[in-house]
């Protein structure tokens, strides 16, 4: 691995100390920088700048002709317009993969399965993440407007036809079908608001977003608490009302604009000024690859214990502490409720003091107060854990979603994003789940519990400490485009 990075300013060369300070006066000229004005082709910019500095809406999409400079920042209305398509978004991904984790019970008392099929089963499902690499890949070609919507419409029809499955395995396929669209509509979210947001609102739009899927696993519960699944089609009717997202996509449709950063980069390509077709492997190239592989390894090392404890909570306290199916709903309602405010406070610490004393944060807290959910008896001590485990474990996402995106370039930031979401962490979902139903299967498993398996997934996840404090560099308050020239020069001196 490369030299070790801590702070950007203390890592570079003198050249790259300067990329702040640049940042900072692109802000108070409010006009391109030379370099950017001597390689882009010449826009009709006046028309569009005008319209923004004089509060005037957009209300229309830009030609690529016209597209404005990535410091001019949309409006205001537009820009709330965008965050609440991109949270219905993160909402329906985090109900959809709540149904499965808390419904696990009665879902194998459905189709008469172990434990150990139950978590074999979790391998097909989550390889839809893989596929998802693929799908998300071509935002950097036809552009993240067309692919989220697309998107939208898979996921939605894929969770319908999951309401009809007759058997585990048609469960299991149906699921993988929505999984790959969920893992594309996450990823060209998280792409959109990142390249859409300024800098300053950046990381307070994450949180913002990752809130709402949090939010997503408390309506879960809220119609658990309810008996939903006490009803005719039992848990089938969770399933149905992941129609709702094709109702607000006809909507709104209309309304969502492709994001400026692609455009002046699809208006590049079509002058013949970057590389029509971006490479497969590009990302993988030396001046991306240490980041590349650097974030993916932390990704990877939490998700595996992450997604292997939130898979199988609910299974475990009801079978192993003996909690009923009402009070797993009433924890997840208040606790959720409560911990989801650390998506909140993650954006807001991470624009305050920096990602990285962030993340190592979020990490030593999610560790800390997984083990003590999985390892204590007494209920009130496993509420706050359960509270404690979401602050920390599930609310640095949006610190994790800024490590995958902002250390890329435009043209690659796509691609970037789905390798480390669809290659790396998708390991956490395929095999964090499956180990824990293998290991911890009360008849066959080598654990032979579901606690002490997820305890041991949690011990392993202490180097990401190290990871992030040794090799992380710091992009708190830079513009992306100043973080991509920073990086570069780090490794080509």
């Amino acid at each position: 691995m490369a030299q070790p990075r801590g702070n950007g300013s203390k890592a570079t060369s003198k050249s790259v100390k300067k990329a702040p300070a640049k940042a900072a006066s692109v802000k108070k000229a409010a006009t391109p920088t030379a370099k950017r004005s001597a390689t882009s082709p010449a826009k009709p910019r006046k028309t569009v700048a005008t319209a923004v500095a004089t509060g005037v809406p957009l209300e229309f999409e830009p030609t690529i002709a016209a597209v404005s400079e990535p410091e001019l920042p949309r409006d205001e209305g537009y820009l709330r317009l965008l965050l609440l398509l991109l949270i219905s978004a993160a909402f329906f991904e985090g109900y959809d993969s709540s149904i499965l984790a808390l419904l696990l019970p009665n879902i194998q008392s459905t189709f008469h399965v172990s434990e150990a099929v139950l978590g074999l089963t979790r391998i097909p499902i989550e390889l839809g993440l893989f596929v998802a690499f693929f799908v998300t890949r071509l935002s950097d070609r036809v552009g993240r407007r067309p692919l989220l919507l697309w998107s939208v419409v898979g996921y939605t029809l894929f969770t319908a036809l999951t309401a009809v499955s007759w058997n585990i395995w048609s469960f299991a396929f149906f699921q993988f079908g929505s999984r790959i669209f969920l893992g594309a509509e996450y990823a060209v979210g998280v792409t959109m608001i990142v390249e859409e947001f300024p800098a300053a609102r950046r990381g307070r739009a994450l949180g913002t977003l990752l809130t709402f899927a949090a939010l997503g696993t408390i309506v879960v519960g809220v119609l658990l608490g309810a008996g939903l699944q006490d009803g005719p089609l039992e848990w089938r009717a969770f399933y149905l009302i992941g129609l709702l997202p094709l109702l607000a996509l006809s909507f709104y449709r209309r309304r969502l604009r492709e994001t400026r950063r692609f455009l002046e980069e699809k208006a590049k390509r079509d002058a013949g000024q970057s590389v029509e077709k971006v490479p497969f492997l590009e990302p993988w190239k030396p001046m991306y690859r240490r980041n590349l592989v650097l974030v993916g390894l932390i990704h990877m090392l939490r998700s595996i214990p992450l997604f292997g404890s939130t898979a199988w909570w609910a299974f475990y306290a009801e079978r192993e502490r003996g909690f009923s199916s009402g009070e797993v709903a009433v924890y997840i309602i208040a606790a959720y409720g409560i911990g989801c405010v650390g998506y909140y406070v993650c954006g807001r610490s991470m624009e305050r003091w920096g990602r990285r004393p962030t993340a190592m944060v979020y990490f030593a807290g999610g560790i800390f107060f997984s083990i003590v959910l999985f390892q204590v008896s007494d209920k009130v001590v496993s509420f706050f854990g359960l509270m404690l485990a979401v602050f920390f474990g599930l609310g640095m996402g949006p610190v994790m979603s800024s490590f995958a995106t902002e250390l890329f370039p435009t043209e690659i930031r796509g691609q970037a994003a789905a390798w480390i979401r669809n290659w790396f962490e998708i390991a956490g979902y395929v095999f964090g789940p499956a180990l824990v139903g293998i290991l911890g299967d009360h008849s066959t498993g080598a654990i032979g519990n579901i606690g002490d398996t997820v305890t041991l997934l949690m011990v392993l996840q202490i180097p990401t400490l190290w990871l992030v404090w040794r090799y992380m560099p710091e992009t708190k308050g830079m513009e992306l485009e100043d973080i991509a020239e920073r990086e570069v020069a780090v490794v080509t001196t």
